[in-house]
């Protein structure tokens, strides 16, 4: 006997929804698989850039989350030494989104102009300067992209530069 009290029946097949319930489950799961392999966050990237007897290597947070670690770590090497103190230009952008530490060691001197930040530092003992930003992203970064560039000046005309860009994501 068959059975009359099923709330089903006249349900129709709807291949359109079986469609989009798999493609958002799918969309989950490149999502879930993205962050167990790492491509989330956080990271580091390193650009090394040489030009006229000078080195310029970045090592900078490629991926960071709101809150999370974003390094900057510069290195700065002049095969005839340093003679006086060195001066390197940021972008003042970064800074926006970024909750600034403090740098090591501290500059001696910096200064600003509407799209740059330029900080000089003394000159080491050596060819080698290396300079440390402890920072993190600021709290309720929404997401985004952030280009930057770092450039090393020598009489106040930069001899070296490198792009780099951190992706913020929510």
């Amino acid at each position: 006997m068959a059975r009359t009290d099923s709330t089903t029946e006249d349900l129709v097949d709807a291949p359109r929804g079986r469609l989009a319930h798999r493609t958002g489950v799918g969309l989950v799961l490149l999502v879930v698989a993205a962050g167990l392999v790492g491509l989330l966050g956080p990271g580091t990237s390193t650009r090394t850039v040489a030009a006229d007897g000078w080195r310029l290597t970045v090592e900078h947070a490629s991926v960071t989350r709101s809150g999370q670690p974003a390094p900057l770590h510069l290195r700065i090497e002049s095969s005839d030494g340093f003679t006086g103190p060195v001066q390197i230009t940021l972008c003042d952008d970064l800074f926006d989104h970024l909750d600034f530490q403090n740098w090591y060691p501290n500059p001696s001197a910096e200064t600003s102009s509407p799209d740059r930040l330029l900080y000089e530092f003394d000159p080491p003992e050596g060819n080698v300067l290396e300079v440390s930003l402890d920072a993190r992203a600021a709290p309720g970064q929404w997401g985004g992209r952030e280009r930057c560039r770092a450039e090393i000046l020598d009489a106040e005309q930069p001899v070296v530069g490198a792009d780099f860009t951190t992706w913020v994501v929510p």
